[in-house]
Protein backbone atom coordinates (compact mmCIF):
# COMPACT_ATOMS: atom_id res chain seq x y z
CA UNK A 1 0.00 0.00 0.00
CA UNK A 2 1.30 3.44 -0.90
CA UNK A 3 0.06 6.95 -1.71
CA UNK A 4 -0.04 6.30 -5.45
CA UNK A 5 -2.53 3.46 -4.91
CA UNK A 6 -4.65 5.65 -2.65
CA UNK A 7 -4.59 8.52 -5.15
CA UNK A 8 -5.70 6.14 -7.90
CA UNK A 9 -8.67 5.02 -5.79
CA UNK A 10 -9.67 8.62 -5.04
CA UNK A 11 -9.62 9.40 -8.76
CA UNK A 12 -12.05 6.55 -9.46
CA UNK A 13 -14.66 7.88 -7.04
CA UNK A 14 -16.96 10.54 -8.45
CA UNK A 15 -19.10 11.86 -5.59
CA UNK A 16 -22.72 12.61 -6.44
CA UNK A 17 -23.85 13.65 -2.96
CA UNK A 18 -26.51 10.94 -2.95
CA UNK A 19 -26.59 8.49 -0.07
CA UNK A 20 -24.58 8.57 3.14
CA UNK A 21 -21.32 7.40 1.51
CA UNK A 22 -19.81 6.64 -1.88
CA UNK A 23 -16.66 4.62 -1.42
CA UNK A 24 -14.31 1.92 -2.63
CA UNK A 25 -12.42 -0.82 -0.80
CA UNK A 26 -8.89 0.22 0.11
CA UNK A 27 -7.33 -3.24 -0.24
CA UNK A 28 -8.47 -6.85 -0.60
CA UNK A 29 -5.43 -7.87 1.44
CA UNK A 30 -6.70 -6.16 4.59
CA UNK A 31 -8.56 -8.32 7.11
CA UNK A 32 -10.59 -5.37 8.48
CA UNK A 33 -12.81 -3.82 5.82
CA UNK A 34 -11.27 -0.39 5.20
CA UNK A 35 -12.80 1.91 2.60
CA UNK A 36 -12.10 5.41 1.37
CA UNK A 37 -14.71 7.65 -0.15
CA UNK A 38 -16.91 10.71 0.21
CA UNK A 39 -19.92 11.47 2.36
CA UNK A 40 -23.00 13.33 1.12
CA UNK A 41 -21.22 16.63 1.84
CA UNK A 42 -18.43 15.48 -0.51
CA UNK A 43 -15.95 15.31 2.37
CA UNK A 44 -13.19 12.70 2.25
CA UNK A 45 -13.70 9.78 4.61
CA UNK A 46 -11.89 6.72 5.89
CA UNK A 47 -14.50 4.10 6.72
CA UNK A 48 -13.94 1.07 8.94
CA UNK A 49 -16.72 -1.48 8.58
CA UNK A 50 -17.59 -3.43 11.73
CA UNK A 51 -19.26 -6.86 12.03
CA UNK A 52 -23.02 -6.56 12.57
CA UNK A 53 -22.76 -8.73 15.68
CA UNK A 54 -20.14 -6.43 17.22
CA UNK A 55 -22.06 -4.48 19.81
CA UNK A 56 -20.01 -1.70 21.35
CA UNK A 57 -20.92 1.97 21.76
CA UNK A 58 -18.51 4.52 20.27
CA UNK A 59 -18.25 8.18 21.17
CA UNK A 60 -18.13 10.82 18.46
CA UNK A 61 -15.56 13.60 18.40
CA UNK A 62 -15.21 16.86 16.47
CA UNK A 63 -11.73 18.30 16.12
CA UNK A 64 -10.76 21.41 14.16
CA UNK A 65 -10.48 19.78 10.74
CA UNK A 66 -11.08 16.13 11.52
CA UNK A 67 -14.10 14.25 12.88
CA UNK A 68 -14.66 10.75 14.22
CA UNK A 69 -18.20 9.46 13.84
CA UNK A 70 -19.99 6.18 14.46
CA UNK A 71 -22.83 5.23 12.15
CA UNK A 72 -24.91 2.69 14.02
CA UNK A 73 -27.20 1.81 11.12
CA UNK A 74 -24.32 1.28 8.66
CA UNK A 75 -22.22 -0.28 11.44
CA UNK A 76 -19.06 1.64 10.69
CA UNK A 77 -16.54 4.01 12.21
CA UNK A 78 -15.65 6.96 10.03
CA UNK A 79 -12.87 9.54 10.12
CA UNK A 80 -13.99 12.59 8.14
CA UNK A 81 -11.73 15.29 6.72
CA UNK A 82 -13.41 18.67 7.16
CA UNK A 83 -10.89 20.77 5.18
CA UNK A 84 -9.54 19.56 1.84
CA UNK A 85 -6.35 21.60 2.38
CA UNK A 86 -5.15 18.66 4.48
CA UNK A 87 -5.91 15.95 1.90
CA UNK A 88 -2.25 14.91 1.50
CA UNK A 89 -1.91 14.57 5.25
CA UNK A 90 -5.18 12.62 5.31
CA UNK A 91 -3.62 10.11 2.91
CA UNK A 92 -0.70 9.77 5.35
CA UNK A 93 -3.19 9.06 8.13
CA UNK A 94 -4.88 6.43 5.96
CA UNK A 95 -1.55 4.74 5.27
CA UNK A 96 -0.60 4.80 8.93
CA UNK A 97 -3.88 3.22 10.03
CA UNK A 98 -3.76 0.64 7.25
CA UNK A 99 -0.21 -0.42 8.14
CA UNK A 100 -1.19 -0.93 11.80
CA UNK A 101 -4.45 -2.85 11.40
CA UNK A 102 -4.52 -4.59 8.01
CA UNK A 103 -3.52 -8.01 9.41
CA UNK A 104 -5.50 -7.86 12.68
CA UNK A 105 -8.61 -10.05 12.92
CA UNK A 106 -9.80 -9.05 16.41
CA UNK A 107 -12.50 -6.40 16.00
CA UNK A 108 -11.99 -4.94 19.46
CA UNK A 109 -8.29 -4.48 18.76
CA UNK A 110 -8.47 -2.95 15.30
CA UNK A 111 -11.35 -0.61 16.17
CA UNK A 112 -9.39 0.60 19.21
CA UNK A 113 -6.30 1.24 17.06
CA UNK A 114 -8.44 3.09 14.53
CA UNK A 115 -9.80 5.38 17.24
CA UNK A 116 -6.41 5.86 18.85
CA UNK A 117 -4.91 6.98 15.54
CA UNK A 118 -7.62 9.61 15.19
CA UNK A 119 -6.60 11.23 18.48
CA UNK A 120 -2.90 10.82 17.80
CA UNK A 121 -3.10 12.56 14.43
CA UNK A 122 -5.88 15.11 14.96
CA UNK A 123 -3.47 17.80 16.24
CA UNK A 124 -1.65 17.73 12.89
CA UNK A 125 -4.83 18.91 11.17
CA UNK A 126 -5.07 22.18 13.09
CA UNK A 127 -4.81 25.56 11.36
CA UNK A 128 -1.58 27.14 12.57
CA UNK A 129 -0.41 30.46 11.21
CA UNK A 130 3.36 30.88 10.95
CA UNK A 131 5.69 33.34 9.26
CA UNK A 132 7.28 30.54 7.25
CA UNK A 133 10.93 29.55 7.06
CA UNK A 134 13.76 31.65 5.65
CA UNK A 135 16.12 30.37 2.97
CA UNK A 136 18.82 29.62 5.56
CA UNK A 137 16.33 27.82 7.79
CA UNK A 138 15.20 25.68 4.87
CA UNK A 139 18.81 24.86 3.99
CA UNK A 140 19.56 23.87 7.58
CA UNK A 141 16.47 21.70 7.80
CA UNK A 142 17.29 20.03 4.48
CA UNK A 143 20.68 19.07 5.92
CA UNK A 144 19.06 17.53 9.00
CA UNK A 145 16.58 15.63 6.81
CA UNK A 146 19.40 14.30 4.61
CA UNK A 147 21.12 13.02 7.75
CA UNK A 148 17.88 11.53 9.10
CA UNK A 149 17.13 9.79 5.81
CA UNK A 150 20.59 8.21 5.74
CA UNK A 151 20.16 7.00 9.32
CA UNK A 152 16.83 5.40 8.46
CA UNK A 153 18.33 3.66 5.43
CA UNK A 154 21.59 2.48 6.98
CA UNK A 155 21.22 2.18 10.75
CA UNK A 156 20.27 -1.06 12.49
CA UNK A 157 18.43 0.88 15.19
CA UNK A 158 14.65 0.64 15.52
CA UNK A 159 13.05 3.13 13.13
CA UNK A 160 10.95 4.86 15.82
CA UNK A 161 14.04 5.28 18.02
CA UNK A 162 15.79 7.03 15.12
CA UNK A 163 12.82 9.35 14.63
CA UNK A 164 12.75 10.13 18.35
CA UNK A 165 16.49 10.88 18.30
CA UNK A 166 15.88 13.84 15.95
CA UNK A 167 15.64 16.78 18.35
CA UNK A 168 16.69 19.61 16.02
CA UNK A 169 13.16 20.93 15.42
CA UNK A 170 12.56 21.18 19.16
CA UNK A 171 15.51 23.57 19.64
CA UNK A 172 16.73 21.64 22.65
CA UNK A 173 20.21 20.16 23.08
CA UNK A 174 21.71 18.80 19.89
CA UNK A 175 20.19 17.89 16.55
CA UNK A 176 20.41 14.11 17.04
CA UNK A 177 20.58 12.59 20.51
CA UNK A 178 21.54 8.97 21.17
CA UNK A 179 22.62 7.06 24.26
CA UNK A 180 26.36 7.52 23.89
CA UNK A 181 26.80 10.09 21.11
CA UNK A 182 25.07 13.29 20.02
CA UNK A 183 25.34 14.90 16.59
CA UNK A 184 25.20 18.58 15.68
CA UNK A 185 24.40 19.12 11.99
CA UNK A 186 25.53 22.15 9.98
CA UNK A 187 24.64 22.69 6.34
CA UNK A 188 26.68 25.11 4.22
CA UNK A 189 27.34 25.90 0.57
CA UNK A 190 30.26 23.88 -0.78
CA UNK A 191 32.12 27.10 -1.60
CA UNK A 192 32.09 28.22 2.05
CA UNK A 193 34.81 27.62 4.63
CA UNK A 194 33.02 28.71 7.81
CA UNK A 195 30.34 27.10 9.96
CA UNK A 196 28.27 29.27 12.27
CA UNK A 197 27.95 28.19 15.90
CA UNK A 198 24.92 30.03 17.23
CA UNK A 199 25.27 29.54 20.99
CA UNK A 200 27.62 28.47 23.76
CA UNK A 201 25.58 25.26 24.11
CA UNK A 202 25.78 23.87 20.56
CA UNK A 203 29.20 22.24 21.01
CA UNK A 204 28.82 21.53 24.74
CA UNK A 205 28.74 17.76 25.19
CA UNK A 206 26.80 16.01 27.91
CA UNK A 207 28.87 14.38 30.60
CA UNK A 208 30.03 10.94 29.49
CA UNK A 209 28.86 11.38 25.89
CA UNK A 210 30.60 12.05 22.61
CA UNK A 211 29.61 15.00 20.43
CA UNK A 212 30.20 14.90 16.69
CA UNK A 213 29.99 18.00 14.51
CA UNK A 214 28.64 16.98 11.10
CA UNK A 215 29.02 19.43 8.22
CA UNK A 216 26.98 18.77 5.08
CA UNK A 217 28.16 20.65 1.99
CA UNK A 218 25.53 21.46 -0.63
CA UNK A 219 25.14 23.31 -3.90
CA UNK A 220 22.05 25.22 -4.98
CA UNK A 221 20.36 23.19 -7.72
CA UNK A 222 16.88 24.38 -8.66
CA UNK A 223 16.31 21.68 -11.30
CA UNK A 224 17.65 18.48 -9.71
CA UNK A 225 18.30 19.35 -6.07
CA UNK A 226 16.49 18.03 -3.02
CA UNK A 227 13.63 20.05 -1.58
CA UNK A 228 11.89 19.87 1.78
CA UNK A 229 8.89 18.24 0.11
CA UNK A 230 10.89 15.56 -1.71
CA UNK A 231 12.91 14.64 1.39
CA UNK A 232 9.85 14.58 3.64
CA UNK A 233 8.00 12.32 1.19
CA UNK A 234 11.02 10.01 0.92
CA UNK A 235 11.32 9.75 4.70
CA UNK A 236 7.61 9.07 5.18
CA UNK A 237 7.85 6.23 2.64
CA UNK A 238 10.91 4.72 4.36
CA UNK A 239 9.22 4.91 7.77
CA UNK A 240 6.09 3.26 6.41
CA UNK A 241 8.09 0.49 4.70
CA UNK A 242 9.92 -0.19 7.97
CA UNK A 243 6.61 -0.25 9.91
CA UNK A 244 7.51 2.89 11.85
CA UNK A 245 5.26 5.59 13.26
CA UNK A 246 5.08 8.59 10.93
CA UNK A 247 3.26 10.64 13.55
CA UNK A 248 6.62 11.01 15.36
CA UNK A 249 8.12 12.52 12.21
CA UNK A 250 5.15 14.75 11.41
CA UNK A 251 5.08 15.99 15.01
CA UNK A 252 8.73 17.04 14.72
CA UNK A 253 8.03 18.91 11.47
CA UNK A 254 5.14 20.71 13.16
CA UNK A 255 7.60 22.19 15.67
CA UNK A 256 9.04 24.20 12.75
CA UNK A 257 5.58 25.30 11.63
CA UNK A 258 5.52 22.84 8.75
CA UNK A 259 2.43 20.96 7.63
CA UNK A 260 2.25 18.46 4.80
CA UNK A 261 -0.10 20.75 2.87
CA UNK A 262 2.12 23.86 2.78
CA UNK A 263 5.41 22.45 1.50
CA UNK A 264 5.01 23.70 -2.08
CA UNK A 265 5.99 27.23 -1.04
CA UNK A 266 9.52 25.95 -0.33
CA UNK A 267 10.04 24.26 -3.71
CA UNK A 268 12.10 27.28 -4.82
CA UNK A 269 14.82 26.14 -2.41
CA UNK A 270 16.57 23.03 -3.70
CA UNK A 271 20.02 21.76 -2.81
CA UNK A 272 22.24 18.96 -4.05
CA UNK A 273 24.34 17.34 -1.29
CA UNK A 274 28.02 17.09 -2.23
CA UNK A 275 29.95 15.89 0.81
CA UNK A 276 29.54 15.13 4.50
CA UNK A 277 32.45 15.59 6.92
CA UNK A 278 32.32 14.64 10.60
CA UNK A 279 34.55 16.19 13.27
CA UNK A 280 35.32 14.97 16.79
CA UNK A 281 34.41 18.08 18.75
CA UNK A 282 35.23 16.40 22.07
CA UNK A 283 38.91 16.02 21.26
CA UNK A 284 41.37 18.12 23.19
CA UNK A 285 42.15 21.47 21.55
CA UNK A 286 39.08 21.44 19.32
CA UNK A 287 38.31 25.17 18.94
CA UNK A 288 35.02 26.00 20.62
CA UNK A 289 33.41 28.35 23.10
CA UNK A 290 31.14 26.44 25.48
CA UNK A 291 29.14 27.33 28.55
CA UNK A 292 31.35 25.41 30.99
CA UNK A 293 34.55 27.18 29.92
CA UNK A 294 33.52 30.84 29.71
CA UNK A 295 32.73 33.35 32.49
CA UNK A 296 29.10 33.32 33.61
CA UNK A 297 28.87 37.04 32.84
CA UNK A 298 29.11 36.20 29.12
CA UNK A 299 26.16 34.70 27.26
CA UNK A 300 24.42 34.49 23.89
CA UNK A 301 27.63 33.74 22.05
CA UNK A 302 27.80 33.03 18.33
CA UNK A 303 30.93 32.58 16.27
CA UNK A 304 32.41 30.99 13.15
CA UNK A 305 34.77 28.02 12.90
CA UNK A 306 37.13 27.95 9.91
CA UNK A 307 36.95 24.43 8.52
CA UNK A 308 40.32 24.45 6.76
CA UNK A 309 41.97 24.86 10.17
CA UNK A 310 40.30 21.89 11.90
CA UNK A 311 41.08 19.11 9.43
CA UNK A 312 43.05 17.23 12.11
CA UNK A 313 39.75 16.59 13.92
CA UNK A 314 38.08 14.87 10.94
CA UNK A 315 36.83 11.37 11.80
CA UNK A 316 34.78 10.59 8.69
CA UNK A 317 34.21 11.78 5.12
CA UNK A 318 31.44 10.77 2.77
CA UNK A 319 30.69 11.77 -0.81
CA UNK A 320 27.10 11.90 -2.05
Amino acid sequence: MNKAIIENIWNKIIPSGEGEFEYKLLSKESIPQLNIGFNKKRQRCLILELPFDFDKPFQQFEKENLSLKYFKKEKCLCIILNDDFFKDLFDDLILSIYSKIYNISNTEEYSELFTRHFFKWSAFFENKKTDGLSRDQVKGLIGELIYLKNLLLNSELIVDDILLSWRGPYDEGHDFVFEFTDYEIKTIESSKNNVRISSEFQLESEKGKELVLVVIFVNTDIENGLSLKSLINDIKTIVLDKLGDNSIFISALAQKGLTIGDLDQYEIYRYAPIEEISYDSNRENFPKLIRSSIPEEINKINYNIRLNLIEEFIINKKQF
